[in-house]
Formats: structure tokens, sequence, C-alpha cells
């Protein structure tokens, strides 16, 4: 193997590497970029939380359960709305 084609097959090298850290590293700061705004919108249910891990995904599991929550409160307050509307006839 010559050393030309040695660089070919290092450029062509899709997983690993610096160049893969490099691209997969703005997509990182997106994502926790997102996660501190969704903690920010999500009222905090309560201190307890039932679950007993610690860490950073334990803290990512808990936010997306408290937002699915959260979700799923606002949306039966807008069919109660909805329906307190109809009837009053609003």
């Amino acid at each position: 193997m010559t050393r030309k084609s040695m660089v070919a097959v290092r450029g062509v090298r899709s997983s690993g590497g610096v160049v893969a850290l490099r691209r997969r590293r703005p997509f990182q700061l997106m994502v926790l970029r997102r996660l501190r705004e969704l903690k920010k919108i999500v009222p905090a249910v309560g201190v307890g939380g039932g679950g007993r891990r610690r860490g950073a995904g334990a803290d990512v599991d808990a936010l997306l359960r408290q937002a699915a929550e959260y979700i799923c409160a606002l949306e039966l307050k807008v069919t109660v709305l909805r329906k307190l509307s109809a009837i009053y006839g609003a």
C-alpha cells in the first residue's frame, strides 16, 4: 500500500475521527440549548419526582416526562375551555 492510497482511505472514512467530532459538536450544543429553554418553559412538578436515579440522562428523562405531562395538562385545559365556550355560546 503506498502513501497516497493510505491518505485516500483516511479521507473516505466517515465514522469516528476528528472531523466527525467537529460536525457533531454544533448538534450537541443545539440540543443543550433547547433543553435549557424547555427547562424554563415547563414548571417543576415536584421536588421528589419519584425517580431515584442521578446523572444527566436521568435529568433529561425527568425533564421530558414533565414536559409531556405539562402538554397533557394544557390540552385538557383547552378541551375544558372549548366545551365551556360551546355551552355558554361565546
